[in-house]
């Protein structure tokens, strides 16, 4: 059953994806241009302009003046993941879905750390948190699907898991040196993580769905 603690905790998951228009943003700031193939996510939050390049490879320029819009938003979004997961625990009543709400918890705890270290500044820091908020959001989707049982949100779910780990593999499979065909370095990325982020977006939504229509009219409070 529906609480104000679930309405709640789903438009928090809806706002999560303040991180999407905020990498648009900033990537139309950068002077000489953003390519989503060439040039990672991460390049967006880095601190100075200089040429990069990712363990020898994929040498590139960076130069983005926005670079504090983009790393506030993760930690926003981040936030904001970790405060739904708390409200949405229990919303799923198996065993399974309660873990996997703790999981989406520390997941964005995870992103919020990612923000908080700049990939130029704390590359080591910066991409271990990135890795860990991977595993452990596959591992609550996965475990979010079982305890949701049949139907179109395991479907969905499933779906986006695959299709994030996929874009992993190839984004992984690109920094060895592995020419990624349309994709490149940053789309292979870009289709892993902001998989993740559209997911939690749309569960928001999916939940407030089944809000019904004589308590819909709350959510204006809610959200105040």
């Amino acid at each position: 059953m529906q609480t104000k603690r679930h309405l709640a905790g789903a438009i928090a998951w809806i706002l999560s994806a303040i991180l999407i228009p905020a990498q648009i943003i900033v990537a139309l700031m950068w002077p000489r241009g953003y390519s989503m193939t060439g040039n990672t996510i991460s390049d967006l939050g880095v601190t100075a302009c200089a040429q990069y390049a990712e363990s020898g490879q994929h040498l590139r320029e960076v130069c983005s003046p926005g670079f504090q819009l983009f790393n506030i938003s993760m930690i926003i979004s981040g936030a904001l993941i970790v405060l739904g997961a708390l409200l949405l625990h229990g919303w799923w009543d198996r065993r399974s879905g309660r873990v996997g709400t703790i999981c989406l918890a520390i997941a964005g705890a995870a992103v919020a750390a990612v923000g908080l270290a700049p990939w130029d500044l704390y590359p080591e820091f910066h991409d271990a948190f990135a890795t860990a908020q991977a595993i452990l959001q596959w591992s609550a989707m996965l475990l979010l699907a079982i305890a949701a049982g049949p139907g179109a949100f395991r479907r969905v779910t499933v779906a986006a898991a695959v299709v994030s780990v996929a874009g992993f593999l190839l984004f992984v499979s690109a920094l060895e040196g592995a020419q990624i065909p349309v994709l490149g370095l940053g789309g292979s990325e870009r289709l892993s993580f902001d998989t993740l982020t559209v997911w939690n977006m749309c569960v928001g939504i999916a939940i407030l769905a089944h809000t019904p229509a004589h308590r819909r009219g709350r959510l204006a409070k809610l959200a105040a």
